[in-house]
């Protein structure tokens, strides 16, 4: 665990420089990248045809074919460290049918099985003493892209939702630890192999497989361990904490169905179970203790812990004033939870870490008479059953929540501020 903690420096010293510098691509991006690399990469990947190159931040990005791999000729990528040469780490691709075996049993196992696959998958392989390869396969199901990262013995460590065709996976390059991680991954977790390192606002996430167990665990910036979470299948929680959640106002009979379950140990709040509740009532988090103690899971506020530099910039830009509150990964996106204008407020990233949305609940007073004329016009049977507000690239508009008694239907409608129905 140390060695691979300190072969990472050497090519994650820029790593954080990637993020947020302007990139460099086409034919005159060839002219900025070192002789050191050239050489490299003709070492590396002799008959590679094709070959463009850009300058991200301080490595040089090879994109180009080579029949090297297990595909006949794949569209390949490769990341140099520009200064020294180094290579740090390659994209390439195969077919499903040529994943290892333990991969395929997983995926076909999964609750993503059903979802229509791409043939193609992408194999990442980094320098150092990390993971040899990273397997992603991309799944679709109703419109919903998300990329699938699993290791060579078959564990799912990262679910994101995917980043579009020209992602080159540039933040999965190990960035630097702060003095002190390794010292206690080695104690805590001797034998985990490590995923990935990312030092972030803040703090450093380390992921890591431990025992085929996914493990997700935090420091801050002094190297400090503040917790390590561990997702939970609903089958593997205790006796005593589904009985406490059952006597709960917030039980399955009230109407409340679990979405997700992650185990936290943490430096200063004990651990706890916590159980992600989604209902027509609204979502709720409940912090349920293994001796059985249930509370609502109240976060603490932060003042950006945790988040990558370029997501971190973009609330204090696009907010102004924000608070945030809490960051995790659900459902392939990092969904960021802040206090602006007196609203709470979840700010969506998708796995590039490129903006996605951003959504605030709303009261029907607050909704504008257009879009209540669209209601009363056109939906005067339905009843009125919560709203969203919804911020997104493409535009602006109301998710209205509608539900009838009679035959017992709910529906959601979007509707712009001016009253177009949007669908």
């Amino acid at each position: 665990m140390i060695k691979f903690v300190k072969s990472v420096l050497s090519v994650a010293l820029a790593a954080s420089l990637v993020v947020g510098c302007e990139s460099q691509d086409g034919p005159g991006a060839s002219d900025q990248v070192s002789p050191q690399v050239l050489k490299a990469f003709a070492e590396r990947f002799p008959d590679a045809q094709n070959v463009s190159w850009s300058v991200k931040g301080a490595y040089a990005v090879a994109s180009f074919y080579w029949s090297g791999t297990r595909a006949a000729a794949a569209n390949c990528s490769a990341w140099f460290d520009n200064a020294g040469g180094s290579w740090s780490m390659s994209k390439t691709e195969i077919p499903y049918s040529a994943l290892p075996q333990a991969v395929k049993s997983a995926f076909e196992a999964s609750e993503y099985v059903a979802w229509q696959r791409d043939n193609d998958v992408d194999v990442l392989t980094r320098s150092g003493e990390v993971e040899p390869e990273i397997y992603v396969i991309e799944v679709e199901q109703s419109g919903r892209e998300m990329d699938l990262y699993y290791s060579p013995d078959g564990v799912l460590v990262k679910t994101l939702a995917d980043a579009g065709p020209n992602y080159d996976y540039g933040e999965f390059i190990p960035s630097t630890p702060a003095v002190g991680i390794d010292e206690y991954l080695a104690a805590h977790f001797p034998g985990a192999r490590v995923v990935d390192v990312d030092v972030e606002y803040g703090g450093t996430e380390v992921e890591i497989i431990d025992g085929g167990v996914a493990r997700e665990l935090y420091f801050d910036g002094t190297g400090a361990w503040m917790y390590t979470k561990t997702e939970v299948r609903r089958s593997a929680l205790p006796a005593v904490v589904t009985t406490a959640w059952a006597a709960s106002e917030y039980a399955e009979m009230q109407g409340y169905q679990l979405d997700d379950v992650d185990y936290f140990e943490t430096a200063s709040d004990g651990n706890y179970y916590r159980l992600e509740l989604e209902s027509r009532n609204g979502d709720v988090k409940l912090k349920i203790t293994p001796d059985g103690v249930l509370s609502l899971y109240e976060p603490s506020v932060d003042t950006g812990s945790g988040l990558p530099a370029d997501e971190e910039a973009f609330i204090r830009e696009s907010y102004p004033g924000a608070t945030i509150v809490e960051r995790e990964f659900d459902d392939g996106y990092l969904e960021v939870e802040i206090r602006h204008e007196g609203r709470e407020k979840t700010v969506y990233f998708n796995g590039a870490g490129a903006w996605v949305k951003t959504t605030w609940e709303v009261r029907y007073g607050e909704v504008p008479a257009s879009v209540k004329s669209v209601l009363t016009a056109s939906y005067a049977s339905w009843q009125f059953d919560g709203a969203d507000f919804v911020q997104t690239s493409d535009g602006e508009w109301y998710e209205i929540e509608l539900e009838q008694e009679r035959p017992e239907r709910e529906m959601k409608l979007r509707v712009a501020a001016d009253g177009t129905v949007l669908g």
